[in-house]
């Protein structure tokens, strides 16, 4: 079964119930029993086909995907492929772009949970992930943060709070194919830090970060 939806304004209307001004929004769906849900509040947001690859697609069966931006100037792009996915994005404020890749090339993803709650301004956000039993989720409250996650590894566990502005959270987790994965837990609070974390190697590794204050410099590499 394929079904394909390409929309502009109108059809963002009457696909999402709310939606107004120089909102759009572009969806491509393989399979079925997806759900897909999309409210967009404000003006000039979109979820996909203008740049970016024109990300905006569901690929697979029992994906189940919610999307919700108020504001102006949002963009959420996204790339589901596999089955039994549960995505949720949330976006409030101005002028924040999420970007989120769900399987890679011809890998898809299954039973992989996302969740995004993005409140402010002028946030970035890359997510990229590949593998199986993975959970994600990334809260940020405050302006002009950067975040760029790659996960790549299976039953791999990731949960990332940033409170403040301008941080930068970096973001990388490959090998462990056997075990549990790898497991990141960090919470950001203040302005203008800077974090990589690299999470590397055969064996699954957990990293634990707690940050107050400005300016301050992080880096965590594991691997064996």
């Amino acid at each position: 079964m394929f079904k394909k939806f390409k929309f502009t304004l109108l059809a963002a209307l009457l696909f999402s119930g709310v939606a107004f001004a120089n909102n759009s929004v572009y969806i491509e769906q393989a399979g079925s029993s997806n759900t897909v849900t999309i409210t967009q509040i404000g003006s000039q947001n979109r979820v996909g086909n203008a740049g970016l690859n024109n990300q905006s697609k569901i690929t697979g069966s029992t994906n189940t995907l919610t999307a919700s931006q108020s504001g102006a100037g949002n963009i959420l792009d996204y790339t589901v492929v596999g089955s039994n996915n549960t995505i949720t994005k949330t976006v409030t404020g101005d002028t924040n772009q999420i970007t989120f890749t769900c399987g890679d090339g011809t890998t898809g993803c299954t039973n992989v949970t996302s969740s995004m709650t993005i409140v402010g301004d002028g946030n970035t956000v890359t997510s990229t992930i590949k593998g199986s039993n993975i959970s994600n989720t990334l809260n940020i409250t405050g302006d002009t943060n950067t975040v760029s996650q790659s996960i790549l590894t299976s039953n791999s566990t990731s949960l990332i709070n940033i409170l403040g502005d301008s941080n930068t959270f970096t973001s990388s987790m490959t090998g462990a194919s056997g075990g549990l994965g790898h497991s990141l837990v960090a919470s950001v609070t203040g302005t203008s830090n800077v974090h990589n974390v690299t999470q590397s190697g055969s064996v699954n590794t957990t990293v634990n970060i707690v940050t107050n204050g400005s300016s301050n410099n992080v880096t965590v590499t594991t691997g064996n």
